[in-house]
């Protein structure tokens, strides 16, 4: 008999957000923080671990429609917990990359930098309208769409930081990223494909 997955785990939040923050305070006893060196690996370190937490945020309601099971559904119920911790995971990223500048006085290019202005303003937007109180005040379509180019942009940003990543300085772990991240997007791809599909064969049987 399979063991039941369970719906109301002790609040998925909580635990993600300790989860994310202990794998990256992890990273700094190996990160000299005292050189510019040390301080840009603890920059991309802290993707690393907040990235599998975006990754199932972004997939979840992909799985349930490719492979519904009891695991899929539990992860589409905790999508916000997940995203949220995300998020937190990116507070920690965003503080490493501002000590990184300011402290060995790195600045980034016109380019990058409105990328990652960007990538912050969706991903505050996100956090805030995560919420229900915010949600409710929001018109139904206005939240999807904002919520669906917002995820879209932080993935493509992501992708774009792995493959700068590979350019100049290429690891197993940066081809692996970059695998994943291609592959989350092709789940959803095929996701909406079956979707398609099936309001095809209902509009076909209703006729």
């Amino acid at each position: 008999m399979n063991a039941p997955v369970p719906g109301r785990l002790i609040a998925p939040l909580p635990l993600l957000s300790l989860g994310v923050s202990i794998a990256i305070a992890a990273g700094l006893p190996f990160a000299d923080l005292r050189t510019a060196a040390g301080a840009e690996s603890m920059v991309l370190y802290s993707v690393h671990c907040a990235l599998p937490l975006f990754l199932v945020a972004f997939v979840a309601s992909s799985l349930v429609r490719l492979w519904p099971s009891r695991v899929t559904r539990w992860l589409l119920r905790n999508r916000r917990a997940f995203g949220l911790a995300f998020a937190l995971g990116m507070a920690w990223h965003l503080a490493f990359v501002a000590y990184f500048m300011s402290r060995f006085n790195k600045h980034l290019n016109g380019l990058a930098l409105g990328m990652d202005v960007a990538g912050l303003i969706f991903l505050i937007a996100l956090t805030v309208t995560s919420y229900r109180n915010v949600r409710q005040r929001m018109p139904a379509r206005s939240w999807l769409l904002l919520h669906r180019a917002g995820v879209y942009a932080i993935w493509f940003l992501a992708t774009w930081i792995y493959l700068l990543s590979m350019r100049y300085s290429p690891d197993l772990t940066h081809v692996a990223a970059l695998v994943i991240l291609l592959s989350a997007l092709g789940i959803r791809a095929l996701s909406r494909r079956y979707a398609g599909k099936a309001r095809t064969a209902s509009h076909a049987a209703r006729t």
